[in-house]
Protein backbone atom coordinates (compact mmCIF):
# COMPACT_ATOMS: atom_id res chain seq x y z
CA UNK A 1 0.00 0.00 0.00
CA UNK A 2 2.67 2.43 0.82
CA UNK A 3 3.82 1.86 -2.70
CA UNK A 4 0.84 2.75 -4.11
CA UNK A 5 0.81 6.15 -2.60
CA UNK A 6 4.18 6.89 -3.00
CA UNK A 7 4.40 6.15 -6.77
CA UNK A 8 1.38 8.43 -6.99
CA UNK A 9 2.64 10.89 -5.42
CA UNK A 10 3.39 13.49 -8.57
CA UNK A 11 0.04 12.80 -9.89
CA UNK A 12 -1.09 13.97 -6.55
CA UNK A 13 0.51 17.13 -6.26
CA UNK A 14 -0.78 17.78 -10.13
CA UNK A 15 -4.00 17.38 -9.45
CA UNK A 16 -4.45 19.44 -6.21
CA UNK A 17 -2.18 22.13 -8.62
CA UNK A 18 -4.81 22.25 -11.29
CA UNK A 19 -7.93 22.63 -8.94
CA UNK A 20 -6.18 26.21 -8.03
CA UNK A 21 -6.24 27.10 -11.92
CA UNK A 22 -7.97 28.49 -14.61
CA UNK A 23 -9.39 32.20 -14.68
CA UNK A 24 -11.74 33.17 -16.58
CA UNK A 25 -15.34 31.97 -17.47
CA UNK A 26 -15.98 29.28 -19.73
CA UNK A 27 -20.08 28.27 -20.32
CA UNK A 28 -19.49 25.66 -23.29
CA UNK A 29 -21.60 22.47 -22.72
CA UNK A 30 -20.04 19.27 -23.64
CA UNK A 31 -21.93 15.99 -24.00
CA UNK A 32 -19.94 13.09 -22.91
CA UNK A 33 -17.19 12.77 -20.52
CA UNK A 34 -14.43 10.72 -19.73
CA UNK A 35 -12.60 10.58 -16.46
CA UNK A 36 -10.54 9.17 -14.43
CA UNK A 37 -10.10 9.65 -10.27
CA UNK A 38 -7.82 8.13 -7.32
CA UNK A 39 -9.99 6.98 -4.25
CA UNK A 40 -7.91 7.13 -0.96
CA UNK A 41 -9.54 5.93 2.03
CA UNK A 42 -9.77 3.64 4.67
CA UNK A 43 -12.16 0.51 5.95
CA UNK A 44 -14.17 1.29 8.82
CA UNK A 45 -15.40 -1.48 10.99
CA UNK A 46 -19.15 -1.28 12.07
CA UNK A 47 -19.08 -4.17 14.49
CA UNK A 48 -16.70 -5.78 16.66
CA UNK A 49 -16.25 -9.03 14.72
CA UNK A 50 -14.91 -6.99 11.49
CA UNK A 51 -12.16 -5.01 13.97
CA UNK A 52 -9.29 -6.78 12.20
CA UNK A 53 -9.90 -5.83 9.13
CA UNK A 54 -9.80 -1.86 8.89
CA UNK A 55 -7.03 -0.73 7.17
CA UNK A 56 -6.10 1.97 4.56
CA UNK A 57 -7.61 1.67 1.05
CA UNK A 58 -7.06 2.67 -2.13
CA UNK A 59 -8.93 2.72 -5.60
CA UNK A 60 -8.96 4.06 -8.92
CA UNK A 61 -12.12 4.69 -10.98
CA UNK A 62 -12.51 4.86 -14.65
CA UNK A 63 -16.08 7.06 -15.71
CA UNK A 64 -17.97 7.48 -18.55
CA UNK A 65 -20.90 10.16 -18.74
CA UNK A 66 -22.97 11.70 -20.82
CA UNK A 67 -25.00 14.71 -19.56
CA UNK A 68 -28.91 14.01 -20.39
CA UNK A 69 -30.03 16.91 -22.38
CA UNK A 70 -31.73 15.11 -25.27
CA UNK A 71 -34.06 12.57 -22.72
CA UNK A 72 -37.53 13.24 -21.82
CA UNK A 73 -38.69 16.13 -20.12
CA UNK A 74 -37.48 14.85 -16.33
CA UNK A 75 -34.24 15.63 -17.28
CA UNK A 76 -35.51 19.57 -17.00
CA UNK A 77 -35.81 19.07 -13.18
CA UNK A 78 -32.29 18.37 -12.31
CA UNK A 79 -29.25 20.23 -12.67
CA UNK A 80 -26.46 19.44 -15.25
CA UNK A 81 -27.82 16.11 -14.80
CA UNK A 82 -25.35 13.00 -16.16
CA UNK A 83 -26.14 9.24 -16.46
CA UNK A 84 -22.33 7.32 -16.24
CA UNK A 85 -21.09 3.74 -16.21
CA UNK A 86 -17.93 3.76 -13.90
CA UNK A 87 -15.59 0.70 -13.65
CA UNK A 88 -13.58 0.77 -10.07
CA UNK A 89 -10.81 -1.04 -8.67
CA UNK A 90 -10.05 -1.24 -4.96
CA UNK A 91 -7.23 -2.27 -2.99
CA UNK A 92 -8.74 -3.25 0.22
CA UNK A 93 -5.68 -3.22 2.48
CA UNK A 94 -5.13 -6.69 3.97
CA UNK A 95 -4.11 -8.81 1.23
CA UNK A 96 -4.85 -12.17 2.94
CA UNK A 97 -7.76 -11.24 5.11
CA UNK A 98 -10.07 -9.04 1.78
CA UNK A 99 -7.63 -8.59 -1.04
CA UNK A 100 -8.74 -6.75 -3.97
CA UNK A 101 -12.28 -5.90 -5.22
CA UNK A 102 -13.17 -5.13 -9.28
CA UNK A 103 -16.37 -3.90 -10.15
CA UNK A 104 -18.97 -1.99 -12.50
CA UNK A 105 -22.09 -0.15 -12.50
CA UNK A 106 -24.10 2.41 -13.46
CA UNK A 107 -24.51 5.70 -11.24
CA UNK A 108 -26.21 9.32 -11.83
CA UNK A 109 -25.37 12.20 -10.68
CA UNK A 110 -26.56 16.06 -10.74
CA UNK A 111 -25.63 19.92 -9.66
CA UNK A 112 -26.32 21.11 -6.58
CA UNK A 113 -24.88 24.41 -6.82
CA UNK A 114 -23.61 25.43 -10.83
CA UNK A 115 -21.93 28.33 -12.19
CA UNK A 116 -20.10 28.97 -14.95
CA UNK A 117 -16.91 27.29 -14.51
CA UNK A 118 -18.06 25.30 -10.66
CA UNK A 119 -20.05 22.96 -9.44
CA UNK A 120 -21.29 21.11 -6.19
CA UNK A 121 -22.30 17.78 -7.50
CA UNK A 122 -24.06 14.90 -5.93
CA UNK A 123 -23.49 11.28 -7.33
CA UNK A 124 -25.00 8.09 -6.50
CA UNK A 125 -24.97 4.47 -7.95
CA UNK A 126 -24.72 0.58 -7.86
CA UNK A 127 -23.64 -2.49 -9.41
CA UNK A 128 -21.45 -5.31 -8.64
CA UNK A 129 -17.93 -5.98 -7.09
CA UNK A 130 -15.74 -9.42 -7.17
CA UNK A 131 -14.29 -9.44 -3.94
CA UNK A 132 -10.97 -11.74 -4.20
CA UNK A 133 -10.66 -12.84 -0.56
CA UNK A 134 -13.56 -14.22 1.27
CA UNK A 135 -14.78 -16.03 4.32
CA UNK A 136 -13.62 -19.62 4.31
CA UNK A 137 -13.86 -21.54 7.17
CA UNK A 138 -10.66 -23.17 6.58
CA UNK A 139 -8.01 -20.86 4.74
CA UNK A 140 -9.80 -17.33 5.73
CA UNK A 141 -11.69 -17.71 9.15
CA UNK A 142 -10.69 -14.08 10.47
CA UNK A 143 -12.82 -12.70 7.79
CA UNK A 144 -16.31 -12.49 9.16
CA UNK A 145 -17.61 -9.95 7.00
CA UNK A 146 -17.43 -10.78 3.56
CA UNK A 147 -18.99 -14.31 2.86
CA UNK A 148 -19.20 -14.44 -0.95
CA UNK A 149 -16.80 -13.17 -3.92
CA UNK A 150 -19.63 -11.61 -5.75
CA UNK A 151 -21.35 -8.65 -3.73
CA UNK A 152 -23.15 -5.28 -4.78
CA UNK A 153 -21.72 -1.89 -4.54
CA UNK A 154 -23.46 1.07 -3.42
CA UNK A 155 -21.73 4.10 -3.81
CA UNK A 156 -22.04 8.08 -2.75
CA UNK A 157 -20.13 11.23 -3.53
CA UNK A 158 -20.27 14.40 -2.88
CA UNK A 159 -17.65 16.25 -5.48
CA UNK A 160 -16.44 19.97 -6.44
CA UNK A 161 -15.69 20.02 -9.39
CA UNK A 162 -13.96 22.51 -11.90
CA UNK A 163 -13.94 23.30 -15.52
CA UNK A 164 -10.64 25.04 -16.76
CA UNK A 165 -10.70 28.47 -19.15
CA UNK A 166 -10.84 27.64 -21.97
CA UNK A 167 -10.17 24.11 -22.62
CA UNK A 168 -12.02 20.57 -22.40
CA UNK A 169 -10.90 19.59 -18.86
CA UNK A 170 -12.84 19.58 -15.50
CA UNK A 171 -11.06 18.47 -12.03
CA UNK A 172 -12.83 16.82 -9.32
CA UNK A 173 -12.53 17.00 -5.61
CA UNK A 174 -14.95 15.27 -3.16
CA UNK A 175 -15.70 12.97 -0.31
CA UNK A 176 -17.84 9.83 -0.66
CA UNK A 177 -18.59 6.35 0.54
CA UNK A 178 -18.47 2.68 -0.80
CA UNK A 179 -20.45 -0.65 0.45
CA UNK A 180 -20.06 -3.81 -0.40
CA UNK A 181 -22.24 -6.75 0.74
CA UNK A 182 -24.15 -9.93 -0.94
CA UNK A 183 -27.73 -9.02 0.95
CA UNK A 184 -27.57 -11.88 3.13
CA UNK A 185 -27.35 -14.62 -0.25
CA UNK A 186 -24.47 -16.32 1.68
CA UNK A 187 -23.35 -15.82 5.20
CA UNK A 188 -21.29 -14.20 6.71
CA UNK A 189 -22.97 -10.99 5.28
CA UNK A 190 -21.51 -8.21 7.76
CA UNK A 191 -20.50 -6.05 4.40
CA UNK A 192 -17.46 -3.38 4.47
CA UNK A 193 -17.58 0.53 4.55
CA UNK A 194 -14.97 2.42 2.93
CA UNK A 195 -15.19 6.60 3.47
CA UNK A 196 -12.73 8.49 1.44
CA UNK A 197 -11.52 11.27 -0.92
CA UNK A 198 -12.25 11.60 -4.51
CA UNK A 199 -9.84 13.54 -6.32
CA UNK A 200 -9.36 13.30 -10.65
CA UNK A 201 -10.15 14.60 -13.63
CA UNK A 202 -12.88 14.34 -16.40
CA UNK A 203 -12.18 14.88 -20.50
CA UNK A 204 -15.16 16.92 -22.13
CA UNK A 205 -16.11 16.34 -25.86
CA UNK A 206 -18.75 16.77 -28.08
CA UNK A 207 -20.44 20.32 -28.20
CA UNK A 208 -23.59 18.96 -30.69
CA UNK A 209 -26.76 21.20 -29.47
CA UNK A 210 -29.58 18.95 -28.89
CA UNK A 211 -32.98 20.02 -27.58
CA UNK A 212 -35.32 18.71 -25.10
CA UNK A 213 -38.09 15.90 -26.06
CA UNK A 214 -41.76 17.61 -25.84
CA UNK A 215 -43.16 13.98 -25.00
CA UNK A 216 -43.45 12.97 -21.07
CA UNK A 217 -44.09 8.47 -22.80
CA UNK A 218 -43.06 7.12 -19.57
CA UNK A 219 -47.07 7.10 -17.61
CA UNK A 220 -47.30 6.34 -13.71
CA UNK A 221 -49.90 3.94 -12.89
CA UNK A 222 -51.61 4.27 -10.09
CA UNK A 223 -51.99 0.94 -8.69
CA UNK A 224 -49.55 -1.94 -9.83
CA UNK A 225 -48.92 -5.35 -8.64
CA UNK A 226 -45.89 -7.52 -7.92
CA UNK A 227 -43.96 -10.46 -7.19
CA UNK A 228 -40.57 -10.92 -6.83
CA UNK A 229 -38.21 -13.59 -5.50
CA UNK A 230 -35.23 -13.98 -2.89
CA UNK A 231 -32.43 -16.38 -2.24
CA UNK A 232 -30.44 -16.04 1.25
CA UNK A 233 -28.51 -18.20 3.83
CA UNK A 234 -29.33 -17.71 7.76
CA UNK A 235 -26.82 -19.54 9.59
CA UNK A 236 -22.89 -19.56 9.47
CA UNK A 237 -22.98 -23.35 10.94
CA UNK A 238 -25.62 -24.73 9.00
CA UNK A 239 -25.30 -22.96 5.48
CA UNK A 240 -29.27 -24.08 4.29
CA UNK A 241 -30.72 -22.18 1.46
CA UNK A 242 -33.72 -20.85 1.78
CA UNK A 243 -36.32 -19.00 -0.94
CA UNK A 244 -38.55 -15.97 -0.43
CA UNK A 245 -41.12 -15.29 -2.79
CA UNK A 246 -43.15 -12.03 -1.85
CA UNK A 247 -45.76 -10.42 -3.66
CA UNK A 248 -47.53 -6.30 -3.21
CA UNK A 249 -50.14 -4.46 -3.92
CA UNK A 250 -48.67 -0.70 -4.31
CA UNK A 251 -50.35 3.11 -5.08
CA UNK A 252 -48.21 5.20 -7.08
CA UNK A 253 -49.06 9.14 -6.58
CA UNK A 254 -47.19 12.03 -8.58
CA UNK A 255 -45.67 15.08 -7.03
CA UNK A 256 -44.18 15.98 -10.06
CA UNK A 257 -42.65 14.34 -13.27
CA UNK A 258 -39.70 13.09 -11.13
CA UNK A 259 -40.81 12.84 -7.58
CA UNK A 260 -43.94 9.86 -6.37
CA UNK A 261 -45.34 9.15 -3.26
CA UNK A 262 -46.00 5.59 -2.60
CA UNK A 263 -47.68 3.00 -0.71
CA UNK A 264 -49.26 -0.28 -0.36
CA UNK A 265 -49.44 -3.71 1.26
CA UNK A 266 -47.24 -6.60 0.81
CA UNK A 267 -46.98 -10.59 2.16
CA UNK A 268 -43.35 -12.44 2.54
CA UNK A 269 -43.34 -16.29 2.42
CA UNK A 270 -39.81 -16.70 4.46
CA UNK A 271 -39.33 -20.08 6.21
CA UNK A 272 -36.60 -18.97 8.16
CA UNK A 273 -38.54 -18.00 11.10
CA UNK A 274 -39.16 -21.91 11.62
CA UNK A 275 -35.31 -22.60 10.98
CA UNK A 276 -34.48 -20.01 13.85
CA UNK A 277 -36.97 -21.57 16.30
CA UNK A 278 -35.70 -25.16 15.64
CA UNK A 279 -32.45 -25.23 13.06
CA UNK A 280 -32.95 -28.83 13.03
CA UNK A 281 -36.50 -29.07 12.43
CA UNK A 282 -38.40 -30.27 9.40
CA UNK A 283 -39.90 -27.25 7.03
CA UNK A 284 -41.91 -29.18 5.15
CA UNK A 285 -45.76 -29.37 5.59
CA UNK A 286 -45.51 -25.74 7.28
CA UNK A 287 -49.13 -24.18 7.82
CA UNK A 288 -49.54 -20.75 6.12
CA UNK A 289 -49.01 -18.45 9.62
CA UNK A 290 -46.10 -20.05 10.29
CA UNK A 291 -43.66 -18.74 7.40
CA UNK A 292 -45.97 -15.79 5.75
CA UNK A 293 -45.51 -12.04 6.92
CA UNK A 294 -48.02 -9.56 6.08
CA UNK A 295 -46.60 -6.03 6.14
CA UNK A 296 -47.56 -2.70 5.08
CA UNK A 297 -45.12 0.13 3.29
CA UNK A 298 -45.02 3.67 2.49
CA UNK A 299 -41.97 5.40 0.78
CA UNK A 300 -40.81 7.73 -1.96
CA UNK A 301 -39.45 7.11 -5.74
CA UNK A 302 -37.83 9.23 -8.05
CA UNK A 303 -37.73 8.85 -11.42
CA UNK A 304 -33.86 8.98 -14.05
CA UNK A 305 -35.10 8.25 -17.26
CA UNK A 306 -36.91 4.83 -17.22
CA UNK A 307 -35.44 4.03 -13.49
CA UNK A 308 -36.91 4.66 -10.53
CA UNK A 309 -35.01 4.91 -7.33
CA UNK A 310 -37.29 3.45 -4.42
CA UNK A 311 -37.16 4.16 -0.64
CA UNK A 312 -39.78 2.46 1.55
CA UNK A 313 -40.54 2.31 5.30
CA UNK A 314 -42.78 -0.88 6.48
CA UNK A 315 -44.30 -2.43 8.82
CA UNK A 316 -45.20 -5.67 10.09
CA UNK A 317 -48.99 -6.64 10.74
CA UNK A 318 -47.91 -9.99 11.29
CA UNK A 319 -45.23 -12.28 11.49
CA UNK A 320 -44.72 -15.72 12.80
CA UNK A 321 -41.39 -15.01 15.24
CA UNK A 322 -39.47 -12.33 17.09
CA UNK A 323 -36.81 -12.65 15.11
CA UNK A 324 -37.29 -9.78 13.12
CA UNK A 325 -37.65 -6.11 13.95
CA UNK A 326 -41.00 -5.13 13.67
CA UNK A 327 -40.05 -2.15 11.07
CA UNK A 328 -38.00 -2.87 7.90
CA UNK A 329 -36.48 -0.44 5.47
CA UNK A 330 -36.11 -1.09 1.52
CA UNK A 331 -33.85 0.41 -0.83
CA UNK A 332 -33.95 -0.61 -4.90
CA UNK A 333 -34.78 0.20 -8.55
CA UNK A 334 -37.67 -0.02 -11.09
CA UNK A 335 -37.31 -0.17 -14.24
CA UNK A 336 -39.92 0.43 -16.48
CA UNK A 337 -40.25 -1.86 -19.73
CA UNK A 338 -43.56 -0.31 -20.97
CA UNK A 339 -46.11 1.35 -19.51
CA UNK A 340 -47.84 -1.93 -17.96
CA UNK A 341 -44.53 -3.32 -17.45
CA UNK A 342 -41.51 -2.63 -14.95
CA UNK A 343 -38.69 -4.99 -13.48
CA UNK A 344 -37.66 -4.50 -10.18
CA UNK A 345 -34.67 -5.37 -7.42
CA UNK A 346 -34.76 -3.90 -3.80
CA UNK A 347 -32.57 -4.92 -0.95
CA UNK A 348 -34.79 -5.11 2.32
CA UNK A 349 -33.07 -4.99 5.80
CA UNK A 350 -33.71 -4.62 9.79
CA UNK A 351 -32.26 -1.17 11.05
CA UNK A 352 -29.19 -1.68 8.13
CA UNK A 353 -28.91 -5.55 8.71
CA UNK A 354 -29.75 -7.24 5.23
CA UNK A 355 -32.79 -9.66 5.13
CA UNK A 356 -32.33 -10.58 1.25
CA UNK A 357 -32.16 -8.84 -2.29
CA UNK A 358 -35.02 -9.61 -4.34
CA UNK A 359 -35.69 -9.55 -8.10
CA UNK A 360 -39.10 -9.50 -9.19
CA UNK A 361 -41.78 -7.99 -11.79
CA UNK A 362 -44.82 -5.64 -11.76
CA UNK A 363 -47.50 -4.87 -13.70
CA UNK A 364 -50.09 -2.08 -13.93
CA UNK A 365 -53.58 -3.25 -13.37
Amino acid sequence: MGNIFTGSGLTWIILFALLLTGYSSFSQNYRYHLGASALPGFLIAHTPDSKNLEAHTFGVEMQWTRRAITERPWAREYKDPRIGLNLLYMDLGNPDLTGRVFCIGPNFESAIIKTDRDQLRFRAGSGFGYITRKFDPFENRRNQAIGSNLNALIQFRLSWTHRFAQTPWESIFGIGGTHFSNGSFRVPNLGVNMPGLFIGLNYQFDQSEEAYDAQDTIRIPEWTVYASYAFKERSLAKQQPFHVFSIGLERIKRRSLTRQWRYGGELFFDKTHQFGKNPDGSLKNLSPDQFTEVAIFGGHQWLIYKVHLIVDLGAYLYKPSTDKFLIYERVGFKYQVSDKLYLRTTLKAHIAVADFIDWGIGYKL
